[in-house]
């Protein structure tokens, strides 16, 4: 059923239905919701579990995805009774909040604001390349050039990934949305990319790891779907994100269903960065003459399904007749949330 519900280079929510089964660790059968009449699907629903920071608190929180009903059987209030089914689940298994991302019908941005959701939207980043990246660029081959090196990371590389994972924690740890990952997670997430092929660098300075950044086709558009670094490494890591704004000869994401549509020119004409709030980046992207323009961000959609444990957890107090939809909005300001792309359900 999946499979009739296309998605970015190709792929289909079947595919990735089929990844998540494969390499998830949260993965369980009990987390799958389905509507069935006379032996016929009509309608499926799965929750991964998964812990975000929320201001500075590990939260136990459902990702809803793979929210589809075929399309002769909409109308009926089949994706409604499996939603609250899911919420119903996900509060007797401990879980706080969910979180999804609206996708085709029938699960579009209005259909869950309908049912008790709370709609949350920051603003992405677009960048560009102004005539004076040019110039830093040939000023840092004869300067800083050596300082920085950039270098592609596959799974295989363990020593690398150790020093992502320690600038992933550092980086996302003050940072609400971020979801909180072990290795097994890790592992899961390295594996479970938001597109069929991706690009993943890091950059060493004296030959320390000090920020990396991933990126893929997302939406037709190349996008960064996570970042780090350490403290000092916002130089590095502009260096870095500069440099995917740069054609390449034999484009690596322009693989499959991209080869052939688009030149890696037009592709790397520009990239989207993802709600986020680091002023060291944004000003060390401005000294290498790279443009900013922001832009709304696709919208998440979060609801508490267990308040009272919830505002516990973040040890905030609870208004009078507040529900969960005021009481998200209170405490998640989109200027205030990072949810990477790479985490997304």
């Amino acid at each position: 059923m999946l499979d009739g519900w296309g998605l970015a280079e190709g792929w289909t929510a079947g595919d990735r239905f089929r990844q998540q089964a494969e390499f998830d660790p949260s993965w369980a059968d009990e987390n799958i919701f389905v509507a069935v009449e006379q032996d016929e699907l009509l309608a499926v629903l799965s929750i991964l579990p998964r812990n975000l920071r929320i201001l500075g608190h590990s939260i136990p929180t459902g990702g809803v995805g793979n929210v589809f009903t075929v399309p002769a059987a909409r109308g009926r209030g089949l994706a409604t009774e499996l939603l609250e089914r899911a919420c119903d689940a996900m509060r007797a298994r401990g879980l706080e909040l969910a979180v999804t991302f609206p996708g085709a019908p029938p699960a579009t941005p209005e259909f869950f604001e309908k049912r008790g959701w709370h709609a949350w939207g920051g603003q992405q980043t677009i960048l560009r390349r102004g005539s004076e990246a040019a110039e830093a660029s040939s000023a840092e081959q004869g300067q800083e050039g050596p300082e920085y090196e950039l270098h592609p990371v596959g799974p295989e590389d363990t020593r690398a990934l150790q020093s992502v994972k320690s600038i992933h924690s550092a980086y996302a740890g003050s940072r609400s949305g971020t979801v909180v990952r072990d290795d097994a997670l890790w592992e899961a997430c390295l594996r479970l990319t938001i597109a069929p092929h991706e690009e993943f660098w890091i950059v060493r300075r004296g030959g320390l790891v000090v920020a990396y950044a991933r990126a893929s086709i997302v939406d037709d558009v190349l996008t960064i779907t996570e970042l780090g670094r350490f403290e000092d490494g916002a130089g590095a890591l502009a260096r870095l994100v500069a440099s995917l704004l740069e054609p390449r000869s034999e484009d690596p994401l322009l693989r499959g269903a991209a080869a052939g549509r688009i030149t890696s020119e037009h592709l790397r004409s520009f990239l989207v960065l993802p709600t986020f709030d680091d002023i060291g980046l944004t000003v060390a992207l401005e000294h290498r003459g790279i443009r900013s323009h922001p832009m709304d961000d696709a919208r998440a959609n979060f609801r508490c399904v267990n308040l009272i444990g919830l505002a516990s957890r973040l040890d905030v107090d609870l208004f009078p007749d507040e529900d969960g939809c005021a009481f998200l909005r209170r405490i998640l300001p989109p200027d205030a949330m990072v949810f990477w792309p790479a985490d997304r359900f």
